[in-house]
């Protein structure tokens, strides 16, 4: 055994919490050890001294208890910012969570997305979407015809295209 790991059995030792294996070994060591075997005659010693001691009492200085209880009286009195403080601690949480709950109901609450027509969006360009109209029914052919109509479904498809982006 080392004399380190001696060192911190002793203390156990002496309150009786060494298990008897360990409390053999130790005596062993002690026996081959002078160094431990003054340190634990250190430790029997003083716990000796100690024993033959009285405890006493210990009185209070005198106006203690007037003292303590005048002490007592002055922090039952809060100042105002502690009360303060306190409301703050409660408040801040409730209004945070009622916060959070009114931006979550305005993100869920959005206006729908509003469709717009070819001819509203022709309008919005500022053209008159009755000219196309015209052009294509003042045609002479009717290849010419369908081909303008053509022309134009994929006009429209591209602006609704380009309106939505």
């Amino acid at each position: 055994m080392k004399c380190s790991k001696v060192e911190k059995l002793i203390s156990k030792l002496m309150d009786g919490r060494l298990e008897p294996a360990l409390s053999a070994r130790l005596e062993e060591h002690v026996k081959t050890c002078p160094s431990c075997a003054q340190l634990l005659e250190e430790y029997r010693s003083l716990k000796n001294a100690l024993a033959g001691l009285k405890m006493q009492e210990a009185e209070p200085l005198p106006w203690f208890e007037q003292r303590l209880l005048a002490r007592l009286g002055a922090e039952s009195r809060q100042p105002i910012w502690a009360m303060v403080e306190r409301w703050y601690a409660a408040a801040v949480p409730v209004f945070l969570v009622v916060a959070m709950v009114l931006v979550g109901i305005l993100f869920l609450v959005q206006p729908a997305e509003v469709q717009v027509s070819q001819p509203q969006m022709l309008l919005l360009q500022g053209q008159n979407p009755l000219t196309e109209a015209s052009y294509i029914f003042e045609a002479q052919k009717p290849e010419e015809r369908q081909l303008q109509l053509l022309f134009a479904g994929v006009e429209s498809q591209e602006i609704l295209r380009r309106g939505k982006q």
